[in-house]
């Protein structure tokens, strides 16, 4: 009997942690989805996932040592982080005023990721909580229109670390409904917030040496893409009208700021939210909007699989090869010619179909100008069907960036399954 429950304990403790992300070089744990269906955005030295529409989401990053020195304005230390994190829980345990607290840090927006707009000087207020075995310092300020964003930091081994979290009450933000929950929460009571597991399980380790590249996986597509240490990936899955859709942008952090707000504005946390935003999108928004979108989206990789639930499409498309391929290259022609339409300049055109054996494929290579720019891209597409599966790729480089095109050497580095 002992053996048993020994046994039936062990698995109830593997189960709670089964699902974890694990930065050995920042030396943080933290929970990961335990669905199908979520967005995780991935760089180096922090994680964060929103699952399931919003039922559950956190997120952890290890703040850099010149900007964790600003947190107290001097030398950043654990030993530091200890003797501050006590003197705010005696003030606050004896009703001493925010006005005191406040004067034991320096600048509490030290994230470069979540650096605050200029002009922008929110006030905030200080905590000292425990959450699990993790002594946090909270940092608690005003965001967007009477909502209230609460940031968490702790320390290990000498180094900071941010973590958010829904923390709050639904009620307490004025968010779109398809955001409530993630930002948020759903339930006044705080002990069944879903945030609240996160911070209690976030665990810190000893740092290591990077033993491997960032890099991101798409085991559907077989494929696996090494980045540089200045990019960062968001990736959805999630289960779409019976087939199971993964969808991956790869791109240098200095978009991500401004892509994630921009998707936190339009309620984006799952396919369903996404396709939403777009149909509802504004096309003279998106208009006055471009010039600022080329300056975001000078390279990357994007790529989407598809996995079917049966065979019926890619049965069709088989069943003549020679008809499919003929179709497809007239598909391609016609998208030569709307390029040609629509844009200012198309430098060259070149693609290829192959259809044989069960399996399809076909990649495109262009450069051209956008309407109303001076300058180019120089854009790769690719696309493989077989199997009930069907995958799709698409590298961009603008041709006027500094430096080389990073996006199309680490593509066609990728390692295949």
């Amino acid at each position: 009997m002992r053996k048993v429950l020994c046994m039936s304990l062990l698995l109830v403790q593997l189960a709670a942690t089964a699902f974890a992300y694990t930065d050995k070089e920042s030396g943080f744990k933290a929970l990961s989805p335990a669905g199908d269906n979520y967005i995780t955005a991935v760089g180096k030295g922090f994680y964060g996932f929103v699952e399931d529409g919003g039922a559950s989401a956190g997120y952890a990053e290890v703040i850099a040592q010149e900007q964790a020195d600003k947190f107290f304005g001097s030398p950043f230390t654990t030993a530091v982080f200890e003797k501050k994190y006590n003197d705010i829980l005696l003030l606050q345990r004896n009703g001493v005023s925010q006005q005191q607290i406040l004067k034991l840090v320096d600048n509490v927006f030290v994230s470069p990721l979540f650096a605050l707009e200029d002009g922008e000087d929110p006030e905030y207020s200080l905590e000292a909580q425990k959450l699990g075995g993790n002594k946090y310092i909270v940092v608690k300020y005003e965001a967007g229109e009477g909502g209230e964003q609460s940031l968490y930091f702790t320390s290990a081994n000498d180094k900071l670390y941010m973590l958010m979290a829904p923390q709050q009450p639904a009620k307490a933000q004025n968010l779109p409904e398809s955001t409530v929950g993630v930002i948020a929460g759903a339930d006044e009571n705080p002990a069944s917030l879903p945030g609240e597991k996160f911070l209690k399980k976030f665990k810190t380790i000893k740092p290591q040496p990077q033993s491997r590249p960032l890099s991101f996986s798409d085991k559907t597509a077989g494929y696996t893409v090494s980045l540089p240490d200045d990019w960062f990936y968001l990736q959805l899955k999630d289960d779409y009208n019976g087939q199971t859709v993964c969808f991956t942008a790869a791109l240098p952090l200095e978009a991500m700021r401004e892509l994630g707000a921009q998707a936190l504005d339009l309620g984006v946390t799952d396919l369903d939210s996404a396709i939403t935003a777009a149909q509802e999108a504004n096309s003279n928004d998106v208009k006055a909007a471009k010039a600022d979108y080329y300056d975001i989206l000078r390279h990357g990789i994007l790529l989407c699989s598809v996995k079917m639930d049966d065979s019926r499409w890619t049965d069709e498309l088989f069943a003549n090869p020679n008809k499919t391929a003929l179709e497809t290259r007239q598909m391609l022609e016609e998208f030569k010619t709307y390029l040609a339409e629509y844009q200012r300049d198309v430098k060259s055109y070149a693609y290829d179909v192959n259809v044989e054996d069960g399996q399809g494929s076909f990649y495109v290579q262009t450069e051209l100008s956008p309407l109303d720019t001076d300058f180019y891209y120089h854009l790769f597409a690719e696309g493989k069907v077989f199997d009930k599966t069907a995958v799709a790729a698409l590298v961009y480089h603008r041709t006027d960036a500094e430096g080389e095109s990073m996006a199309y050497k680490f593509w066609n580095n990728k390692i295949t399954d």
